[in-house]
């Protein structure tokens, strides 16, 4: 996104300096698109209970209307997207039908667009997990059990073998697509992870853009917590909010965001919400950033008390 003649520059800026720096364009960008399109209409307020973080007579404001992305056929052609004034969780209302979901994840391919079949690219999704494996000290031990929910090509399986080629990896989706494309995976299992064969306990269970397409995530993380050995950790990344987005911005900026997939993007989860269900669940949220790729985009940790 930057001309020419300034990336030699830009490759000598700090990573948290470029990422700022791009966030602000873009911001920029989308400030620049909203008064093109002229003002949007006042968003309203709605009385009705959270299902994120289960306040019975929850807050929240409607930030307006977006439309369905993906192609179909879906149920509906459009959602209101939502944000909760305790938890700050953005979500579609109303969830998307379990029969739309499907149409989603299990009636259509999903990794054969170049963002995962080229190989540079590929190349760039390895490093970066390999990078935070290590950053984030999430390396499983010698030996031990790793688990990927809704694994895909399964790039945090691959970055494990790399750094740990004895580690045992594990993986789950819904789809069978990319079982015969991982052979770094030692156990592919296909179904609802609620079904799965039994697993042995995990040190590490990752989430990379998987959360934010799951109906109930207070849920999934309830189911994994058990799935971890003591001391284990949960890797979680996934859409955040347009680029340094505030609630003052309005529906403007969603327009223009990469990561509005309407309906596969479910949600945009908070911190505060993280340290809500993290609490319930019985995990604790250790490590939280919201400032990747321009601030678009979230990564916590969680982990299992030792005792």
């Amino acid at each position: 996104m930057y001309p020419g003649f300034l990336r030699p520059v830009i490759r000598r800026i700090p990573s948290g300096a470029k990422q700022a720096l791009r966030a602000g364009l873009l911001r920029v960008r989308d400030s620049w698109r909203a008064w093109n399109r002229g003002a949007e209409p006042a968003a309203e307020q709605l009385g009705q209970p959270c299902r994120y973080c289960l306040q019975a007579d929850g807050q929240h404001l409607v930030l307006g209307e977006v439309g369905v992305t993906h192609h179909g056929p879906f149920e509906r052609d459009a959602y209101q997207l939502l944000q909760c004034a305790r938890c700050e969780v953005v979500y579609l209302e109303p969830v998307p039908s379990t029969q739309d979901l499907i149409t989603l994840y299990q009636n259509s391919e999903q990794f054969s667009d170049p963002h995962y079949s080229d190989p540079e690219q590929a190349a760039r999704i390895l490093d970066f997990y390999s990078e935070r494996l290590q950053r984030l000290d999430l390396t499983p031990a010698a030996g031990a059990h790793c688990l990927e929910v809704g694994a895909g090509l399964a790039w945090v399986s691959k970055a494990v073998k790399r750094h740990r080629p004895d580690a045992q990896t594990w993986a789950q989706d819904v789809s069978s697509e990319c079982v015969q494309s991982c052979p770094w995976v030692d156990h592919y299992q296909v179904g609802a992870l609620e079904n799965l064969a039994p697993m042995p306990a995990m040190q590490l269970i990752s989430l990379t853009h998987v959360i934010e397409h799951v109906p109930d995530p207070n849920l999934m993380l309830a189911q994994l917590m058990p799935l971890l050995q003591p001391g284990g950790k949960i890797y979680i990344t996934a859409p955040y909010r347009p680029a340094l987005w505030k609630t003052a911005d309005g529906i403007g900026p969603w327009r223009d965001y990469s990561y509005l997939h309407v309906p596969a993007h479910i949600s945009y989860l908070s911190e505060s919400w993280f340290r809500q269900t993290a609490a319930r669940v019985g995990l604790d949220l250790i490590h939280w950033e919201q400032n990747h790729d321009a601030h678009q985009a979230l990564e916590a940790v969680l982990q299992k008390p030792a005792r």
